[in-house]
């Protein structure tokens, strides 16, 4: 599909998408390289050496040293990588058409629909302590004394509250587009919508499962996960109504009664949440985590240890204090860090960053009745994005897809007018 061969459209690029586009598939290039060499003795002793010496005193023979302290999970990090290029490539080519970004937003708002219905039915029959026939906690379950924090089809329920703020942006953009076709009044076509007017069943449907939605975020408990979505939400509303707030006072007023629905819902629904932010020693262990993090980058913070290769150096440099295994810094940058070193980790942010910026500008000059499409595509990429600073809910494949679709639909829609292609919304 990227290629041309699933859209007329696929090889097309406008003159003004050219050049950010070259640099991004540079920085992309420049990355493979630098996991590439990771893989090879070509490159300078690091501080991965010593334990492929210790391993050879051991074992009588071992590899030769490279700087990844794990090639296998390396290559399997570097597949999940190419999969997010091939991906980005493939929504670009198939965004410009608006009725498919559109279709996007609304089966991903019926994924968080699904997913929270999961997550209630989990609540109701093990207590959120399963997901499938996997058991979340350590030791036996017992339905009488055991409870887990709602984490829908995910493991970890942080992972589950950005991928529900990240729904809830998604059906709030959708309740600022534009009908299909404007409503016919006697003496032509109605331009600005009155209040009621715009109250359509489909609206309403959305706004309910925006509350919907919400109170799965309240009831996981994340903090984290429910700051990255009222920054997320706050971000596409206030895009969304650029030039709007002088011209259409009355949705001053709507947006006062969505305020009050929502505290209604948090009031019953915010309970776990509470309970946990009084907990203050919660963070204690992801602090430490954080120093034993730094502590490895500063031993190896040229060439790092090796894309995905965090598990094992944190094996070596756990914290006595900790005795519960762990796999991830809790900090997707910091971990990128100490897996690439700073100059790759600095390229993996710029790859990001491009597309962010591109969709931030779709977003600012997009036309009125277009604009919910490149605002849906930056504002949700951000609930992650800013969650994963303290955490790992980006490097979770459905959500790391999903941001990846997102951002080629926000880059498609930024330069769509530049070719001569900016089409109707139906």
């Amino acid at each position: 599909m990227a290629a041309g061969l699933g859209t007329r459209s696929g090889f097309e690029v406008a003159d003004a998408e050219r050049k950010p586009l070259l640099v991004l598939l540079a920085l992309f290039a420049l990355f493979i390289v630098i996991v590439l060499l990771q893989m090879t003795s070509w490159m300078p002793a690091t501080a991965a050496a010593w334990f492929y010496e210790r391993a050879a005193r051991l074992l009588g023979a071992a590899n030769t040293p490279v700087p990844s302290l794990a090639v296998d999970a390396e290559r399997n990090s570097l597949l999940k990588a190419m999969a997010c290029g091939a991906i980005f490539l493939m929504v670009r080519a198939l965004g410009r058409r608006a009725f498919r970004p559109r279709l996007f937003l609304m089966f991903f708002v019926a994924s968080a629909v699904l997913v929270m219905t999961y997550g209630i039915t989990m609540q109701i029959t093990t207590n959120s302590c399963y997901v499938g026939g996997y058991l979340k906690k350590e030791g036996g379950y017992s339905s009488l004394t055991d409870a887990c924090v709602m984490s829908g089809t995910f493991v970890n329920s942080n992972s589950f509250a950005a991928y529900l703020g990240m729904g809830i942006v998604a059906a709030v953009a959708l309740i600022f587009a534009p009908r299909p076709q404007p409503r016919l009044v006697l003496y032509g076509y109605e331009e600005v919508e009155g209040v009621i007017a715009s109250l359509t069943g489909f609206r309403l449907t959305l706004l309910a499962i925006c509350l919907f939605l919400l109170s799965g975020i309240l009831i996981s408990a994340s903090r984290a996960g429910f700051v990255s979505t009222l920054v997320g939400v706050g971000l596409a509303i206030g895009l969304l109504m650029r030039g709007r707030w002088r011209s259409r006072p009355e949705l001053t007023r709507i947006f006062l009664v969505a305020l009050v629905l929502v505290l209604v819902v948090g009031l019953f629904a915010s309970g776990a949440l509470i309970s946990k932010s009084m907990k203050a020693h919660d963070g204690g262990n992801r602090l430490d985590i954080w120093l034993a993090s730094l502590h490895a980058l500063r031993e190896s913070p040229w060439l790092g240890w090796g894309l995905g290769s965090f598990a094992d150096i944190y094996t070596v440099l756990q914290p006595p204090a900790l005795t519960q295994a762990n796999d991830l810094a809790h900090s997707t940058p910091l971990e990128l860090l100490v897996e690439l070193g700073i100059p790759g980790g600095i390229v993996a942010f710029a790859i990001v960053l491009l597309p962010l910026a591109v969709c931030l500008r779709g977003a600012l000059r997009a036309q009125r009745g277009s604009r919910y499409l490149s605002v849906a595509a930056l504002a949700m990429p951000v609930v992650p994005i800013l969650h994963s600073f303290i955490d790992f809910s980006l490097q979770m494949p459905a959500i790391e897809f999903a941001v990846t679709a997102m951002l080629a639909i926000g880059w498609s829609r930024a330069f769509a007018s530049q070719n001569g292609r900016q089409r109707q919304f139906t």
